[in-house]
């Protein structure tokens, strides 16, 4: 069965990666093709994710995803769609009343800097879509948990009769396990079992190496 797979990067890493530091060195390629069975033909990986800003507390963000970019489509069988982050300073409600009082806040409203991730969910709903129209595809795998996917994955499910799998990286439920043929919450554990190679050489002859944040 042909499948192709899209990895929802913001989900996937806010689901599993963000506190284990150690995994984020993930071979994209042999995660994906393991949460699969023998019955799938992986014909395609793409991959959604967005460069993010500089953040003020930790400013070597930006270069350690430009290696990671780097190193997944160096080691190959990926493609890379990306989006982009919006980066805006916005006054919210504080909730501890220590920040309610404190020094900076404005009639209980404290500055703050917001990250959103734009695009991304887009491209995924369109490259789903134009796969599962052209007959791509005969199986569509996610790999997300975010329930803005439903009423896509109903229509690819549905109306265009393809095979659905949904892969959770979050340890909550997800309402998209509804509308899938196959639901399943990926373990903690598993991104520590398929790292890249520490080393991974480039066209050019550089080579690049896994940021040491991440060893």
């Amino acid at each position: 069965m042909k499948t192709i797979a899209y990895i929802d990067g913001g989900n996937l890493y806010f689901g599993l990666l963000r506190r284990r530091p150690g995994c984020k060195w993930l071979d994209l390629r042999s995660f994906t093709r393991a949460l699969l069975n023998e019955t799938h033909e992986l014909v395609a990986i793409k991959y959604f994710t967005a460069r993010v800003k500089t953040y003020p507390y930790d400013a070597a963000a930006v270069e350690r995803q430009n290696v990671y970019l780097q190193a997944i489509k160096a080691h190959g069988g990926i493609e890379i769609i990306e989006g982009y982050y919006n980066k805006n300073k916005i006054w919210i409600p504080a909730i501890d009343p220590n920040c309610q009082n404190c020094a900076s806040s404005t009639n209980g409203y404290v500055h703050v800097m917001k990250m959103e991730e734009k695009r991304s969910d887009v491209n995924i709903v369109t490259e789903m879509l134009r796969d599962a129209y052209t007959n791509a595809a005969d199986s569509i795998m996610l790999i997300s948990g975010d329930a803005d996917f439903i009423a896509p994955l109903d229509l690819i499910r549905y109306e265009l009769e393809k095979q659905v799998l949904v892969f959770n990286p979050h340890q909550r439920a997800t309402d998209l396990r509804f509308h899938a043929t196959y639901c399943r919450d990926i373990p903690p554990d598993f991104p520590a079992r398929y790292q890249l190679p520490n080393d991974i050489p480039l066209a050019d002859g550089r080579t690049i190496h896994r940021p040491p944040a991440w060893a």
